[in-house]
C-alpha cells in the first residue's frame, strides 16, 4: 500500500506541548526543535486550526503562537484492533473504484482520516496486507461527467434532457427528466427520475445515458417521495407495473442450501428447512424478470414451486437454450 502523506502525530504533540508550555514558539523555532522546514510547520498549524479546532492564535508582540483556550486538547489517537482492519478494509475497497466519479472524493477522505493517525499506523496496516485481501467486483465503466452532472441535477432539483439507449430496443430515445435519486443497485448505477415522455418514475441505468443538457427549468421535488418506497420489492434492478406482487417459492437442492443459508438475496426472504437437508425460499417481488434470471443461474439446484408464471417463463427459457445450435460431443471430437 502506498505510504499515506499526512503530518505526523509527534510533530502534533510537540507543537501543544511548546504552545502550551507559554514559550510561544513560531514556526521558525519549531522548524529548528522538529528538524523540519518552517514551511511544513506553517502547514502542520493550519492543519491543527482547521481540522483539529486548536484554538491558536499568533500574538505579534510575543512573536509567536499561543492557545486562547488551555482546556483544548488533541483529540485520542487510539484505534483498536477492528478498527484497524475497518482502515485498511476501506483503503483497499477504494481501489475497487479507480477510473470512477468518486475515486477523487474517496481518496480525499480517505486521507484526511488517515492524517489523524500515528506514523505506528502505517506499519500495522502494510502488515495486515499479508492477512487480508478484498477481491474487486465487477464495475460498469461510468463517464465521470455524466454521473456529476445528474448528482449536481439532483442537489439542485435542475430538468435535464438526456439521450438514452434502451438495452432491450437498441434504441436511443430523447427523455426530458426531473432526477429525484442515484442508487447502487448490485454493482450498478440507476438514477431515479420523473419522466415526462412516459408521465411517471423510472429507472435509468447511468451507464446508458449517453448525453446530458440542463433545460434552463427548475422542478420542485414531490414531499411524498421515498427511495425505499419506491423500489418496494423490487428484486435487483427491476420494478413491477403498478402494486402487482408475486409470492416466490423456491427449492434449492442439498448441495446449494449452504450457500442459500449464508446470504440475505432479498430483504422479504424466509426460509424452509426440508427433512432432506434442502431448503424452501419464500420472497415476495413486485416483477418477476430478474427473479425468472436469477433461477436460471442456479440451474438444475433450484426448482420453482410457485408461482406458475414463473414456472413458465423458467421452462421457456430453458427450452430455447436447448433449441440453440449447441455443438455435440462427437462434433467436437471431430474438430480436435
Amino acid at each position: 500500500m502506498a505510504p499515506v502523506t499526512r503530518p505526523p502525530l509527534r510533530r502534533f504533540l510537540a507543537i501543544e506541548r511548546s504552545v502550551r508550555s507559554g514559550a510561544y514558539p513560531n514556526s521558525e523555532s519549531l522548524a529548528d526543535e522538529l528538524e523540519v522546514d518552517s514551511r511544513t510547520v506553517q502547514r502542520d498549524i493550519a492543519f491543527l486550526k482547521d481540522q483539529l479546532g486548536a484554538p491558536l492564535e499568533f500574538c505579534r508582540k510575543r512573536n509567536g503562537y499561543h492557545l486562547t483556550d488551555l482546556s483544548w486538547t488533541l483529540p485520542a489517537f487510539q484505534l483498536t484492533e477492528g478498527e484497524l482492519v475497518s482502515v485498511f478494509l476501506a483503503e483497499r475497497i477504494i481501489r475497487q473504484y479507480r477510473g470512477t466519479p468518486f475515486e477523487t472524493d474517496l481518496a480525499r477522505a480517505f486521507d484526511r482520516i488517515t492524517r489523524m493517525l500515528p506514523e505506528e499506523i502505517t506499519v500495522s496496516l502494510a502488515a495486515a496486507a499479508d492477512t487480508l485481501s478484498v477481491t474487486p467486483c465487477v464495475l460498469t465503466t461510468q463517464d465521470a461527467e455524466t454521473f456529476h452532472s445528474l448528482t449536481n441535477a439532483i442537489q439542485q432539483s435542475r430538468q435535464l434532457r438526456l439521450l438514452y439507449w434502451s438495452a432491450s430496443q437498441n434504441l436511443e430515445t430523447d427523455r426530458i427528466v426531473d432526477p429525484l435519486h442515484l442508487s447502487l443497485v448490485d454493482n450498478d448505477w440507476y438514477l431515479i427520475a420523473y419522466c415526462h415522455t412516459r408521465r411517471e418514475v423510472r429507472m435509468f441505468s447511468t451507464v446508458r445515458i449517453r448525453r446530458t443538457e440542463p433545460t434552463g427549468q427548475k422542478f420542485q421535488r414531490p414531499d411524498n417521495f421515498d427511495i425505499t418506497t419506491y423500489l418496494g420489492n423490487s428484486f435487483r434492478a427491476v420494478r413491477g407495473e403498478g402494486n402487482q406482487t408475486w409470492n416466490v417459492r423456491l427449492r434449492f437442492r442439498v448441495e446449494m442450501a449452504g450457500r442459500i443459508r449464508e446470504k440475505v438475496w432479498h430483504h422479504t426472504q424466509t426460509l424452509e428447512e426440508q427433512p432432506d437437508g434442502s431448503v424452501i425460499m419464500h420472497l415476495q417481488v413486485s416483477s418477476l424478470i430478474e427473479i425468472r434470471r436469477w433461477v436460471l443461474y442456479w440451474g438444475a439446484d433450484c426448482r420453482v414451486l410457485e408461482p406458475e408464471e414463473l414456472k413458465c417463463l423458467v421452462t421457456a427459457a430453458a427450452r430455447e437454450i436447448l433449441a440453440q445450435d449447441i455443438p455435440t460431443s462427437s462434433s467436437l471430437e471431430n474438430k480436435t
